[in-house]
């Protein structure tokens, strides 16, 4: 039997905007109601969709890696002029007032964040762009074990005198001796910022070009002075050095070239990009981390690595930071995500078991799914990390699946009990008593039972990816995720489960099936010839007819169209279109869709696939 043959083809649905009164969060109006009268309020104004992803999901078929990255940070700047203008012009008004402070067009989330007063928040929510607003969250982002220094280390002796226990376990001399060692890969880190003078990072520390350091000028016009290392969105000043610890310790695990004695780093030679978004404490923004993600993508970043998440107890954006991680895979950057240490309830009274136990983005689909993951849904950008010992078991802190994301719309997939959600994480690395990097000096290093979390396994992920990318700079997001978890150590039960995911990484084997040239890169241009659509009109309100036919290679091959799927822009099945049966080879029907779900409820606006399965 043929598998499904998807045709992809954007249809734009457009209906009336949202209620006022749906769109200030019930958060932000228990904070208005004792706020003062000139009380600033950080806030986060969702604006509609986008409606460029299913563009650029066609369009960056084709690209090359870097060429995907230029062309969707372009697209999505662009859309976020049109888009955010109104709000944005609002906020102005109000600022020469003194009512508004800080006002941030972020174009990757599509978000607007702005400090405000409770007067200015009745004029947003009347304007029929904006489809909520709410606080933006600050709590402790810091994914850390508390440790315990009366428990007992694990065995730290190393194969090699020179080289930590952790980076000889997952096999990373391998690639190095192979000549792969992260040359030339940007890895966006999102901490506590890096010590970025310490000797086994400094020479391989990425740095702004068109930046000039500390003369107080903006120098290439980003919106960034001296932004030459990097840069501090925590508080939003150009030094991004750690105050914490964590941020240079997890520095150290992608990139530590050993210089002063121990080689602590996957990738050796990658370039860390350091972006800090939390500060001393390890509490932050949402909506700095937004931005800097952005801010990575603008820049270079090839791979983005993060210690970091929300605990589902703080009520995340969970829809806001998915549709980001959707815009970072179409623009071909993978993502490493720590899942959190929430396995025991120690955390209590924040903990919360599975579908909620995996820490935001963490909880974010994968690019690619496992085979065991029957239950399917939408992708997006995030490989989530577990932690491991050095016996290869889970550790006793490593937050587990699965997670849902039935009730988050608009995706409303992955439902959790009875069916089997999402499994996650997807792979599992080292995490237990990890020696990296010290923020303290220049030549140091820190170890032992306080160096414990899924912080110090997501790393040695993120490192893999930057070594596989300086074997073939191409290979996409979908790739690299499933050759990294197909060439894992299985570990737990057979297949994928929700304590290892697909395994502990093994770099070797992962680099060795890492193809080598350039990659292969998804497209919907090479099936196109097998059928014709056409739909008008495009957009549409209420009904839109669509014509579908076999194409020359069809016709050839007798591949009959069985089925049209219309799926929104997670891949998420909005309905079904019954096809007449076909009579001969020239075949061609006539359907329509009324813009109504399986259920007979109007589809929201935005854009929709048709999928056709032969």
């Amino acid at each position: 039997m043929k598998g499904p043959i998807y045709i992809v083809l954007a249809i734009l649905l457009s209906l009336s905007s949202a209620y006022a009164s749906q769109i200030v969060s019930p958060e932000l109006s228990e904070r208005i109601a004792t706020a003062e009268g000139g009380q600033f309020l950080r806030v986060k104004i969702n604006l509609e969709r986008q409606p460029d992803l299913a563009y650029l999901l066609d369009r960056v078929a084709g690209m090359n890696r870097l060429e995907k990255r230029k062309f969707v940070v372009t697209q999505l700047k662009a859309a976020a002029a049109s888009n955010h203008a109104p709000v944005i012009s609002l906020l102005e008004e109000e600022k020469t007032a003194g009512n508004v402070r800080r006002v941030r067009s972020l174009w990757l989330a599509n978000v607007v964040a702005a400090e405000v007063t409770r007067s200015v928040i009745g004029k947003l929510a009347r304007s029929p762009s904006v489809v909520r607003i709410d606080l933006d969250l600050y709590e402790n982002a810091l994914i850390e074990f508390p440790g315990n220094p009366n428990q007992t280390p694990d065995n730290l002796s190393p194969a090699m005198p020179d080289t930590v226990w952790n980076i000889d376990l997952v096999d990373a001399p391998c690639a190095w001796q192979q000549g792969y060692t992260g040359q030339s890969i940007v890895v966006g880190h999102f901490d506590t910022g890096v010590n970025y003078t310490h000797v086994d990072l400094a020479d391989h520390i990425w740095t702004n070009a068109g930046e000039t350091p500390n003369n107080g000028i903006d120098d290439d016009g980003n919106g960034y002075v001296d932004d030459y290392y990097g840069y501090d969105f925590a508080n939003t000043d150009p030094d991004p050095r750690d105050d914490n610890g964590h941020g240079t310790h997890t520095a150290g695990t992608v990139a530590g070239d050993g210089t002063a004695g121990r080689n602590t780093g996957v990738a050796p030679d990658a370039r860390i990009m350091s972006l800090k978004v939390l500060d001393s404490g390890g509490s932050g923004y949402e909506t700095d981390v937004w931005e800097a993600i952005q801010y990575a993508l603008n820049n270079g970043a090839d791979v983005l690595t993060f210690s970091i998440g929300w605990l589902h107890y703080y009520n995340p954006d969970r829809a806001t930071w998915r549709n980001l991680f959707n815009g970072v895979m179409l623009a071909g950057v993978s993502a490493a995500v720590a899942a959190g240490n929430e396995r025991e309830h120690w955390i209590s009274p924040t903990w919360l078991p599975p579908p909620d136990n995996i820490r935001t983005p963490g909880d974010i689909p994968p690019p690619w799914l496992h085979p065991h993951q029957t239950l399917t849904g939408g992708l997006s950008g995030v490989v989530t990390v577990g932690a491991t010992n050095s016996s290869d078991d889970i550790t006793s802190f490593s937050s587990y699946g699965p997670v849902s994301w039935d009730a988050i719309s608009p995706w409303l997939d992955y439902p959790y009990n009875p069916e089997m959600g999402l499994i996650d994480p997807d792979v599992c690395a080292p995490g237990r008593n990890i020696t990296s990097l010290s923020r303290t000096d220049t030549t140091g290093y820190v170890g032992g039972p306080m160096w414990s979390g899924t912080s110090m396994a997501c790393p040695h992920v993120a490192g893999l990816m930057a070594l596989m990318l300086s074997k073939n700079p191409n290979v996409s997001p979908a790739q690299v995720d499933s050759v990294i978890e197909t060439t894992a150590l299985e570990l737990g039960s057979p297949g994928k489960d929700n304590d290892y995911g697909s395994g502990r990484i093994r770099v070797c084997d992962a680099i060795n099936a890492t193809p080598t040239g350039i990659g292969e890169q998804p497209s919907t241009r090479g099936v196109v010839s097998r059928f014709f659509l056409t739909v008008a009109p495009n957009p549409f309100s209420s009904r839109v007819e669509i014509t579908i036919g076999l194409g020359p290679e069809a016709q050839q091959n007798k591949e009959y169209p069985r089925s049209v799927f219309v799926c929104d822009l997670s891949g998420r099945l909005i309905q079904t279109l019954a096809l007449p049966r076909h009579q001969n080879t020239r075949y061609e029907a006539f359907l329509a869709w009324d813009g109504k779900d399986s259920a007979g409820i109007a589809a929201p606006s935005g854009i929709y696939f048709l999928k056709v399965a032969a």
